[in-house]
């Protein structure tokens, strides 16, 4: 009898393990996600000499939406051990810290700064992406009491980099979008390797 509940236990946790690995996995492929489209957005201004306000908020806007369409079909996979009601809250408060984020970080932020516009947009950008990454850690947090550590090199990476976005010599976007690759993709490797680590 003994034995067979050493087994059992021991099967559990190789289950339990295979679940939490495909959870990160999942993860990680949510912030993968915002990096294509983070990709996507230097590709199309490359060959611009200036930069249009009405482009860049056409293209954020319908990359938040595709982002938001695509992350919930993620975040259906990753949520596997949290109750559905508890999915429900996460996916609401998940869109609320972008839709905050948005607010604060393309318009409040930059209409603050007395700076050049490139400046002002890319502090703009740091700035949303990293509020947005910190109301999901919140967000999870409040509703599993588990800290995302994987997500701060996400959030803090693009913060702690603001004050050199006034430094920078060339252009300021190009900065902020390579101080945002490099931030989301670290949290992809530390999600990856965690999966792996537990599997």
């Amino acid at each position: 009898m003994a034995e067979n509940l050493e087994e059992l236990k021991v099967v559990l946790k190789r289950v339990v393990n295979k679940i939490l690995a495909t959870e990160k996995i999942c993860i990680a492929l949510n912030f993968q996600v915002w990096i294509v489209i983070m990709s996507g957005y230097y590709l199309i201004i490359a060959p611009l000499e200036k930069i249009p306000i009405w482009l860049t908020l056409c293209y954020w806007i319908t990359g938040a939406v595709v982002f938001v369409y695509i992350s919930r079909s993620i975040w259906r996979k990753a949520t596997l051990l949290i109750s559905e009601g508890n999915i429900r809250k996460i996916n609401i408060g998940i869109l609320i810290s972008w839709i905050i984020a948005s607010i604060l970080g393309w318009f409040l932020v930059p209409s603050v700064l007395d700076a050049q516009f490139l400046q002002r947009l890319a502090v703009g950008l740091l700035s949303f992406l990293s509020l947005g990454v910190f109301g999901m850690i919140i967000t999870i947090y409040l509703n599993t009491k588990k800290i995302a550590v994987e997500m701060i090199p996400a959030t803090a990476i693009p913060a702690l980099l603001i004050p050199a976005v006034f430094l920078v010599k060339g252009n300021p976007m190009d900065f902020a979008g390579m101080c945002a690759v490099f931030s989301y993709g670290t949290t992809v490797i530390l999600y990856i390797y965690r999966a792996f680590k537990v599997a």
